[in-house]
């Protein structure tokens, strides 16, 4: 008898079948996160056969490829002394890796979710449009997406906060602040903090055609972008925003003969 997987939210329903499968013969993809052997260990002290969730596997190409579930599979082979053993999964035929990639950046629910990071990573792989677009803004430049979440000079890791912004003010004008944060503070990890990524797109959206990027530039040149950070902080979400906004005006129009009004 089939099944049918409720609501994938990419692809609408999903057919699939309860067969027991080998864990020796279950792959992984690129798409996949690496292993959390800590997890692993919680899973497997925690374990209840009467409640668990069949891992979610595509066969494709002669070979298992887990999607949803790699973790419970590790944890219930090291249940059984490190060794193979048959489990029962929930088993999708005609998917391609793309299809399970983006099946795999879309979990929820009592698996953990996908970081920001590695959400992108497989939505990428998965040919998302929306996502290959967003990197290639950020890659245009010189910016690239953090999947790991590690910092470093031009390395993006509020990769939500900063997708977000993307698609709120269009692809110029998220190319052309996050330009400004590279060149103003080459790139430093403080200045790709989410609170100067938003304050700094929301500058260029309110000022875009009137300011003197060059200007711009050399004046943010001189200071410590974690102030707009603290500025950010300072007074709660929208007038935390207005605050880190204002900070970058007031940088822009001291000595300038040709100040700004604030119009947010």
């Amino acid at each position: 008898m089939r099944n049918h997987v409720r609501s994938m939210n990419y692809y609408g329903d999903k057919p699939y079948r309860l067969q027991p499968v080998n864990t020796a013969n279950i792959k992984t993809d690129s798409y996949q996160r690496g292993l959390d052997r800590k997890k692993v260990n919680r899973i497997a002290a925690n374990f209840d056969e009467r409640i668990a969730n069949e891992p979610k596997v595509s066969f494709r190409d002669g070979a298992f490829y887990v999607f949803d579930g790699q973790h419970t599979i590790a944890a219930r082979k090291k249940l059984n002394g490190n060794l193979d053993l048959f489990i029962l999964c929930k088993v999708y035929d005609d998917l391609s890796a793309e299809d399970e990639a983006l099946l795999f950046s879309q979990q929820t629910g009592v698996s953990s979710k996908p970081t920001p990071g590695i959400t992108l990573r497989a939505r990428n792989i998965g040919n998302d449009k929306e996502s290959l677009e967003f990197v290639k803004a950020n890659l245009a430049v010189g910016i690239s997406p953090s999947y790991s979440l590690v910092r470093g000079t031009c390395r993006l890791r509020c990769i939500n906060t900063a997708k977000n912004e993307y698609l709120r003010i269009g692809s110029e004008k998220y190319k052309e602040a996050m330009s400004i944060i590279v060149e103003a503070w080459k790139g430093h990890p403080k200045a790709l903090i989410g609170s100067v990524v938003v304050a700094m797109c929301s500058f260029v959206n309110t000022y875009h055609g009137e300011y003197d990027r060059s200007w711009l530039v050399r004046k943010l040149s001189y200071t410590d972008p974690y102030d707009i950070v603290i500025q950010a902080r300072s007074l709660g979400d929208d007038g935390g925003l207005k605050s880190a906004i204002k900070h970058i005006l007031d940088i822009y129009n001291y000595n300038n003969i040709n100040p700004l009004p604030v119009n947010f």
